[in-house]
């Protein structure tokens, strides 16, 4: 009798024990505020929480026996189509989407949970919407990481063979360090003169390993007449040259302007005075294959065989990079997201093929970039990329890990993929990242330049700490450059002293710091 009202009272102040492999906690049991309670019999209970205010929020209590990775069901009804959901556990916050379904179970997480009391709360991204219960159960079951040692382009070039290879060799071992570049205009074709390349030096005393480019202005209405944007793409192949020479990664992303060329624009809101209309279908046949006669199809076999040329010039002077196209692919601020996830497959395979069989683009490192970290329907195919990449943007001095979505990506790709925070405000702590098991492959913050002021976002204290890390790569931890390798073949695997160390360019040193070594004749990373 004292276990039943003790067991009934924990239940109307919304706290449960997880004695049992799963728990539901119905949300009118919750704590809550600024919602309305619904009674409907569709509902688990008869009732369910209405959420209408943005001030709206419900809280959960979990107390887990021990802790550990769980994964949280919101049971959620999205009234008149998909909503997005913020949901936090013990103060980290991820959000999920309702899905166009009326009603169901989303699945989120999976969360590290603390033995004993656990804090969930779910609030409205998107506000109208309703939440009848969650579920929550043990999620300790991850999926392991089986990732190709190759990359999906079986006819890569050497250099992009060797700049896989050391993702590969680094990924859950060390972060390397990225930073995004806007203004073009005071470089002058050398990377460590960049104006947000140099604003990391002054943040953290070093220079990042990765360096972001973007292709917006190589194609589109206005790209074969403005003079500035034929320079800001010069000036974006320029540094990537610059920066490979100095054993850096060059990164692409392709802000791609309206195909159509009704517009300069690739924002498709039309909350803008101007803004892309144009849908990747307009270029489909009824039965879902390209209508090659179409004007739009032309175009975008253009725009895509111009990027090709871009990439090829850089492939002749042995020069590999990472290309990221299509990024934020269901967020729908941009065309290309803005036409369902079939119609965007479509597209990102028809770039690679393009790219690949037909220009012969063989030094790329391609990544694919769902908006969110659950949208499966949205993948191209595993054989269309090498790496997957989520943008995040946490409040400034948030050094958050980030791992829910870390976790979650792993599962969409069934552990068979890198794994890269493509896009973020404030980086992530090194400490978090590892106690936590979210080792991105490398972060890279937006651009300082124009106003962006995202290095900013990050403390002096904390970049300085991170980038002095032996975990977190750098540009000077990489100065011996790239191909050296190819300089010392004949001592590898042939040299059995022992501990005996050569750097990559054939020299022996008495210690290995971080960067590329050869150790006994086996290629280390340090």
């Amino acid at each position: 009798m004292r276990f039943t009202l003790l067991f009934t009272l924990l239940l109307v102040c919304g706290l449960c024990p997880s004695h049992a492999a799963e728990t539901k906690i119905e949300a009118e049991k919750a704590s809550y505020s600024n919602c309305k309670v619904i009674t409907d019999n569709q509902y688990s209970g008869g009732k369910a929480l209405e959420l209408t205010d943005s001030r709206a929020r419900i809280t959960f209590s979990f107390s887990a026996t021990a802790s550990g990775k769980y994964s949280v069901f919101v049971c959620s009804d999205g009234l008149y189509g998909n909503k997005v959901v913020n949901l936090s556990v013990n103060g980290n916050t991820s959000t999920f989407q309702t899905g166009n379904r009326v009603y169901g179970e989303i699945e989120s997480g999976p969360y590290m949970m603390n033995a004993g009391k656990n804090t969930i709360i779910i609030t409205p991204n998107w506000d109208w919407f309703r939440i009848d219960y969650i579920r929550i159960a043990d999620a300790t079951g991850s999926i392991a990481f089986d990732i190709p040692t190759t990359t999906t382009d079986a006819n890569a070039t050497e250099s992009a063979r060797e700049m896989y290879a050391f993702l590969f060799d680094n990924f859950g071992k060390k972060t390397i360090s990225g930073i995004m570049t806007g203004d073009m205009t005071t470089a002058n074709g050398n990377v460590t003169q960049h104006e947000d390349v140099k604003a990391v030096l002054r943040a953290s005393g070093k220079y990042p390993a990765l360096v972001g480019f973007d292709f917006m202005n190589a194609t589109g209405r206005s790209a074969d007449y403005n003079s500035w944007y034929k320079d800001y793409t010069t000036a974006c192949i320029q540094l990537a040259k610059d920066l490979y020479k100095r054993g850096g990664l060059p990164a692409f992303t392709w802000h791609w302007r309206d195909p159509s060329r009704s517009t300069d624009e690739f924002y498709c809101s039309n909350k803008a005075a101007s803004y892309c209309a144009v849908k990747i279908s307009s270029a489909l046949n009824a039965d879902g294959s390209w209508n090659t006669s179409s004007r739009l199809y032309q175009n975008m076999i253009k725009d895509i065989h111009t990027i090709a040329d871009y990439f090829l010039k850089l492939q002749d002077e042995g020069v590999a990079c990472i290309f990221r196209p299509l990024h934020e692919a269901s967020g729908a601020w941009f065309w290309w997201g803005n036409d369902g996830a079939d119609s965007f497959t479509k597209l990102y395979r028809l770039i690679r093929d393009e790219m690949v069989s037909v220009k012969g683009v063989h030094n790329v490192i391609w990544v694919w970039n769902p908006a969110t970290a659950d949208d499966s329907d949205w993948n191209p195919g595993e054989d269309y990329y090498d790496v997957v990449g989520i943008d995040i943007y946490n409040d400034a001095f948030d050094y958050s890990s980030n791992y829910i979505a870390f976790e979650r990506l792993k599962r969409i790709t069934n552990g068979k993929k890198i794994i890269t925070l493509s896009e973020n405000g404030p980086i992530p702590d090194i400490d978090k990242e590892f106690e936590e098991d979210a080792v991105w492959s490398w972060w890279m913050p937006w651009y300082q330049s124009w106003s962006g002021a995202f290095v900013d976002k990050t403390s002096k204290e904390e970049w300085t700490k991170c980038m002095g890390d032996e975990r977190v790569i750098t540009l000077e931890d990489l100065a011996a450059g790239w191909g050296k390798e190819t300089n010392i073949k004949s001592i590898l695997h042939t040299d059995s002293q022992r501990e005996t160390i050569y750097n990559l360019y054939g020299q022996k040193v008495n210690k290995a710091h971080k960067g590329l070594y050869i150790i006994n004749g086996k290629k280390v990373v340090k």
